[in-house]
């Protein structure tokens, strides 16, 4: 394989690797939060800025 075809392999592998491990670092650093979560019941219809 030319020096390019690495090129090419090692930059889509890692930042493949990186986004997976951003991911999955995003979704334990939040695992005891719920204050984020709302379900449609939560949302007041009246509350909206117009």
């Amino acid at each position: 394989m030319s020096l390019y075809g690495w090129i090419v392999l090692v930059l889509s592998v890692g930042g493949t690797t990186g986004s997976l491990i951003w991911c999955f670092n995003r979704v334990i650093r939040n695992l005891g939060k719920t204050d984020r979560l709302h379900a449609t019941t939560d949302l007041d219809p009246h509350d909206a800025d117009l």
